[in-house]
């Protein structure tokens, strides 16, 4: 039993950081390369978990030349057009101007039930109403509304709204997140300054966060704001 629980914290630790040097990429945005490279980190990884008599090394050797050869290739995707190609594919316009492009579903193997799932998720339930949807290769489909569809902007108003910048989570379950409060405005010793100005203990503060201007919004864990 203690070898098990060593082999699968010692292969849980490696996985962990293999991925972590692949990249930021979420499941769904995986690119049909990458979703197969992690399958294959899965399947190897369980294998000498479930059986103690296989080397440990020889699956973590494996696991290595695995994510070697994703980077590698990813490197030269990034140089060759035609290797990015074949890897991702490319992305397939199925509606232009509000009509459907047939041959393009049947290309992707997809229904037009399939099609018009797709569309709702992306809050569209008329047709009519695209100018044009791409599915682009992570799977995902893009929607471009026809201009009369499209949600009016503060630019479409001649609206000159205040940008208040990117809020800054300077503090995140009773903790200052050093990090953060080094991308934001303020220093240690200001958000220091406005907890006590809030008189709210620290641990008591789920999310603190900070504009860049230096507003505080702070959620208390009672969740009170």
């Amino acid at each position: 039993m203690a070898v098990t629980l060593i082999r699968a914290t010692v292969l849980y630790a490696i996985i962990i950081f293999l991925i972590r040097l692949m990249g930021k990429r979420q499941i769904g945005e995986l690119q049909p390369s990458e979703l197969v490279i992690t399958m294959l980190l899965s399947e190897i990884a369980s294998i000498p978990m479930q059986d103690n008599t296989i080397p440990i090394v020889n699956s973590i050797v494996a696991l290595f030349v695995l994510v070697a050869f994703e980077i590698l290739t990813s490197a030269a995707g990034l140089k060759s057009y035609r290797l990015r190609s074949f890897l991702q594919g490319h992305p397939v316009i199925v509606i232009r101007d509000g009509k459907i492009d047939m041959k393009a579903l049947k290309k992707l193997r997809m229904t037009v039930n399939d099609l018009l799932t797709a569309l709702r998720e992306k809050d569209v339930f008329e047709i009519s109403q695209v100018s044009y949807a791409i599915f682009e290769t992570t799977g995902k489909i893009s929607v471009l509304l026809k201009p009369e569809h499209r949600n009016s902007t503060a630019a479409d108003l001649n609206l000159s709204p205040r940008d208040s910048g990117m809020p800054f989570a300077v503090i995140c379950d009773g903790r200052i997140i050093e990090d953060t409060v080094k991308e934001s405005p303020l220093d240690t010793s200001e958000v220091k300054k406005l907890v006590i100005s809030s008189k709210i203990p620290l641990k008591e503060i789920i999310i603190m966060t900070v504009d860049s201007n230096g507003t505080p919004y702070i959620v208390r864990k009672d969740g009170e704001a």
